[in-house]
């Protein structure tokens, strides 16, 4: 979406756009629970509720950086030697964006697995087991109030490591896709 918005630009930007707007606004956690109560319990639910709370922001980064690849000269060159859409986006557009896409998808797995997490412990997901269930289960069996740590521990602990560990993943890939970042860390 963002590639295409920034691309085409017009009309077709401010309507991709707004659609982005709208998903930007709204809690995604809000979003992603009333989609979990409205549709059937499952993993695929979870992973649409999920994945439709966690595009925008990849899209509005992804027209942002389109728009300054598209501003440069090679650009404007390709187009007038008679460079067809799919040509400029594929092959100058794209390579371009895509470590940054890259980049950006590690860090927003981070705020995925929260999100299950999260969904699963107010007991809206599915029948799989996951960390958020497993706290879920500690807690409705009293494990709290009974001091039984150790039910608590091993999965709040997986989930800080797990998603602690996406995001030192996400930065350095992005140091090392993005030269400019190396002095600044």
């Amino acid at each position: 979406m963002g590639i295409v918005s920034a691309h085409f630009g017009g009309w077709v930007s401010a309507v991709l756009m707004r659609i982005t707007d709208f998903f930007l606004v709204l809690p995604a956690l809000v979003l992603a629970a009333v989609l979990m109560a409205v549709l059937p319990k499952s993993m695929w639910t979870l992973i649409l509720a999920i994945g439709a709370t966690s595009w925008p922001t990849t899209a509005r980064l992804v027209r942002a950086q389109t728009l300054a690849v598209e501003g440069r000269p090679y650009i404007e060159r390709s187009k007038a030697l008679g460079g067809g859409h799919a040509h400029v986006i594929g092959k100058h557009v794209l390579p371009s964006v895509l470590p940054l896409v890259f980049a950006n998808t590690t860090l927003v797995v981070g705020g995925s697995i929260i999100a299950e997490s999260t969904l699963a412990f107010l007991g809206m997901a599915g029948p799989e087991i996951s960390w958020g269930s497993m706290l879920d289960r500690a807690n409705s069996s009293g494990a709290v109030t009974a001091g039984a740590w150790w039910y608590l521990l091993p999965p709040g602990i997986m989930i800080v490591a797990v998603v602690l560990s996406f995001t030192l993943v996400g930065r350095a890939l992005e140091t090392v896709l993005n030269p400019r970042l190396k002095g600044d860390r």
